[in-house]
């Protein structure tokens, strides 16, 4: 304890060591919330945006919606006007992004290095789903819009019919194009009201929706990767889930596929990408 004591002392005549040391905890705390920060970043990129369109558009973000299964989904932003509602999907990637609207997964290439994620569109159309169903408007006047935040190039051969993907910096633009008025003043009040009552929940409520969510998504994806077959060290989808299903055999974290793994006591899913990421969750029987 003593020479612990005279280390530490010899510490505070150095202060350029607590700088050192600082900058190392930095720097491992941002490789191990990178997914979320550069998620939040891209859904503040595109809200400052949307704040930016005028009076007549509402805008609404990341609020959770209640589905028809009893869960909740969560939606990253709402633009409610007499045009319709914009629900939007954020994506903040880089790199060439390829997929098509019928792909069930798409691709990131960066260099030689390939990464799948699920079809952004099938996510959102998830989103609309339980929007209609919590407005209890089955033909609620929705459009899907996917925008890329990051520095993607989107290498799409074909075009899309049931979503608009996009760049941040064409968003804005398409936003304001010129559209047909699809919904009166006053629906558009009664929607963004009850819109409103998700936004204003207080922050126990708030954790509580957001657990429920969460443990939702896991148990989704626990469910689609045990229901796959192994081939070495591949999971190999058997059945195609729904268009509402998030992405289920995907790391929650990095994106990268999750694959059963086996370990000093049993086997266990974890992230493809290990040791880059350590995510992993209980095998269930």
């Amino acid at each position: 304890m003593r020479e612990f004591l005279l280390a530490f002392d010899g510490l505070e005549k150095q202060p350029i060591v607590y700088v050192i040391i600082f900058l190392v905890l930095l720097s491992f705390i941002y490789q191990a919330k990178r997914p979320a920060i550069r998620g939040a970043f891209g859904e503040w990129l595109v809200n400052r945006r949307l704040r930016k369109l005028g009076d007549e558009y509402h805008i609404f973000s990341d609020l959770y919606i209640s589905d028809d299964n009893g869960g909740y989904t969560q939606v990253d932003h709402l633009i409610v006007s007499v045009y319709g509602i914009v629900v939007l999907e954020t994506k903040n990637y880089s790199g060439w992004i390829f997929g098509s609207e019928t792909q069930k997964y798409w691709t990131q290439v960066i260099y030689k290095n390939k990464n799948r994620f699920y079809n952004p569109i099938r996510q959102n159309y998830g989103h609309i789903q339980s929007l209609k169903h919590h407005l209890n408007k089955v033909n609620l006047p929705a459009e899907s819009v996917i925008v890329f935040t990051g520095d993607a190039v989107l290498k799409m051969e074909q075009p899309f019919e049931t979503s608009e993907v996009l760049t941040l910096g064409a968003l804005r633009k398409y936003l304001l194009k010129e559209r047909p008025r699809l919904l009166a003043e006053d629906e558009v009040g009664n929607i963004c009201r009850n819109l409103k009552s998700l936004a204003s929940l207080d922050a126990a409520e708030r954790k509580r929706v957001k657990k429920l969510h969460l443990r939702g998504v896991k148990q989704k994806q626990k469910e689609s990767v045990l229901s796959k077959r192994k081939v070495g060290e591949t999971v190999i989808p058997v059945v195609e889930e729904s268009p509402e299903a998030l992405s289920q055999d995907s790391c929650p974290r990095c994106n990268h596929p999750l694959i059963l793994r086996k370990g000093k006591y049993g086997d266990f899913i974890g992230c493809s990408a290990f040791p880059k990421c350590r995510y992993t969750m209980n095998k269930q029987a």
